[in-house]
């Protein structure tokens, strides 16, 4: 559901937030990277290991692996949340 724009009515700004508005947060990558992303995952390392090896803002690989859950490609995103660094101020 877009409701920021296009043909779908437009929220009012005072009563609406843009989520990622003031983020350096890249949502593109090359299939490769993202297919390497999975299967680091796969492979059971954490976030912020598969953040190291693929020189990705860990917020980034979060939003792969929430992708990915998304559209069936993994189950167990729920390890994102219970282990690993907190994700808080880390960049690349």
């Amino acid at each position: 559901m877009n409701t920021l724009g296009g043909n779908a009515a437009i929220l009012p700004q005072e009563k609406s937030k843009v989520l990622f508005a003031d983020s350096d947060i890249d949502f593109g990558m090359p299939l490769w990277q993202f297919k390497e992303i999975l299967s680091l995952w796969r492979d059971g390392k954490s976030v912020m290991y598969i953040a190291k090896c693929t020189k990705r803002n860990p917020h980034e690989v979060f939003l792969a692996l929430y992708e990915a859950w998304m559209a069936g490609k993994i189950d167990d995103i729920e390890k994102a949340f219970t282990t690993g660094a907190l994700l808080k101020g880390v960049n690349k």
